[in-house]
């Protein structure tokens, strides 16, 4: 694909695995917080504030709007 990795976004429902890991990937890294942490069956784990978040895809592209403006 040849993208820049700056010009990438990995939008995951695990904070470190997907959106973290895409952070230290060099790529736009958005966690799509569902409200429940899937390894432990209980709450969601708490991001800091420099984490992109959404709670639902639908919000996908206003927080790309966000992102890219």
């Amino acid at each position: 694909m040849r993208t820049d990795p700056a010009q990438a976004v990995n939008v995951g429902d695990m904070l470190e695995g997907d959106a973290n890991a895409a952070t230290l990937a060099g790529l736009t890294g958005i966690w799509l917080d569902r409200g429940i942490d899937f390894i432990t069956g209980g709450p969601p784990p708490t991001a800091d504030e420099t984490v992109l978040r959404i709670e639902r895809l639908t919000d996908l592209p206003d927080q790309l709007s966000r992102t890219n403006a």
